[in-house]
């Protein structure tokens, strides 16, 4: 279990330190209510602080799609995660029979109840379209850093692996990079997963997603000449993934069961 211990500096410590499976939703919002989308998670993150207590889910984190000029505008606005103590939890469920009930046992004294009212009520038409898949952890860097916080970004990297060597170069040999650049300075984290599932809609060309962290004031890196083996391995770790969607995401809400 170790080596799934991790450090999520940004949004998973401590969840990663405990969970192996977790979901992503990418969420394509109604233009007209992007107003209110905010408010609507809002109103939900105080009801899944009380999907937590039952004890199957664990961490839900909401993250916003930041425009960046490097990266093109990718097919959805919003990111949710939600993570579970295990394999057998998730299969469980939430545990809730009736949300009304909880929703309004979660956001009593927190938002006035005319507005949880006017909130559930946009329903299915505030999210014009909702891609899920659920995943696994394949391997992560090394452990620093502290608890998630609001604004901490990250880069999202959805990947198609080309070759059945690909797991083998992201966790036996670009992974060690990725630690040398973290003890250096130039890195936060980095997150391996796995797709073991999707929904109907989603792209199903996709097979892993990475999830990293780099320090915005770090100095450059020196130039340097790489290494005959180092050339290699670039040239054909490289070849043996296809990055599909990218997109660079800010954490705007979240909420944990576990000790930050």
């Amino acid at each position: 279990m170790k080596q799934f211990k991790i450090l999520l500096f940004l949004l998973l410590v401590p969840v990663f330190t405990f969970s192996q499976v977790f979901d992503i939703e990418q969420v394509k919002v109604n233009p007209s209510m992007m107003g209110d989308y905010e408010k609507f998670e809002g109103m939900w993150a105080n009801a899944h602080e009380e999907i937590h207590k039952i004890g199957n889910k664990i961490g839900w984190f909401l993250f916003k799609v930041v425009p960046n000029s490097n990266q093109p505008k990718p097919g959805f606005d919003y990111v949710i995660l939600n993570f579970y103590k295990d394999a057998e939890a998730k299969k469980a469920g939430w545990g809730v029979k009736n949300f009304q009930t909880l929703m309004k046992k979660a956001n009593y004294g927190k938002i006035k109840s005319s507005e949880v009212k006017r909130l559930s009520s946009l329903g299915g038409k505030i999210k014009s379209e909702v891609k899920g898949y659920s995943l696994s952890v394949l391997d992560a860097t090394i452990e620093v850093g502290s608890g998630p916080a609001i604004g901490n970004r990250v880069t999202y990297h959805g990947v198609k692996a080309l070759n059945d060597d690909y797991e083998n170069y992201e966790m036996k040999w670009f992974k060690d990079g990725h630690n040398q650049d973290i003890i250096e300075g130039r890195r936060l984290a980095w997150y391996f997963n796995k797709v073991d599932s999707s929904t109907d809609n989603a792209d199903k060309s996709m097979t892993h997603v990475i999830f990293e962290r780099f320090n915005p004031s770090a100095p450059q890196r020196e130039a340097f000449e790489p290494t005959f083996e180092q050339q290699m391995m670039w040239k054909h770790g490289g070849a043996s993934r296809e990055f599909i969607e990218n997109a660079t995401l800010e954490l705007v809400n979240f909420r944990s069961s576990l000790p930050q």
